[in-house]
């Protein structure tokens, strides 16, 4: 992959916050959009040149289901289309390997990937079950349950964590 590089040296990331802070009641997809558009903007890029856009997020949100058509949209490039990613605790690094892949190949030549999520006050979300009693379904509390438990290794993220740090 060594047609891949990052042009300008244009890379931010907005800080990270503490958990239910100041900001964690902020939506991370209208703040990476308009974090995105003023750091292109700062640097003068020519956003004509994008041409591939890749979305990471992993908790849900408000309007996450638009993913990002509604972030370029946002920003002012609404011709920029591509996949939104979700890959719990490997958004980032997939969404860097699939634009790496897409400009190594020639399908793309400029990509702008935005990471954006949310931990602080995530969804709770409930799944209907028609077949269940009274059509009773299944409430999950997305960040806390998830955390506490990875339905294929059996064990709370920490205790991953944890093993891998001994």
């Amino acid at each position: 992959m060594t047609r891949a590089f990052i042009p300008y040296g244009i890379y931010w990331s907005t800080p990270f916050a503490k958990w239910q802070g100041p900001i964690g009641h902020l939506n991370s997809l209208r703040l990476a959009a308009n974090v995105s558009k003023q750091a292109l903007a700062d640097k003068h890029f020519p956003m004509d040149r994008i041409d591939l856009g890749i979305l990471g997020v992993t908790n849900p949100q408000h309007g996450v289901f638009y993913g990002l058509p509604w972030v370029t949209g946002m920003m002012g490039i609404d011709q920029v289309a591509g996949p939104t990613v979700q890959q719990a605790c490997a958004t980032s690094a997939r969404s860097l390997q699939m634009a790496a892949a897409q400009v190594a190949d020639g399908s793309a030549q400029c990509a702008l990937l935005i990471m954006a999520d949310r931990c602080s006050n995530g969804p709770i979300v409930y799944y209907p079950d028609p077949s269940a009693p009274g059509g009773t379904g299944i409430t999950e509390r997305w960040v806390l349950d998830n955390f506490a438990m990875d339905p294929y290794a059996r064990n709370a993220m920490l205790d991953t964590a944890e093993n891998v740090s001994t």
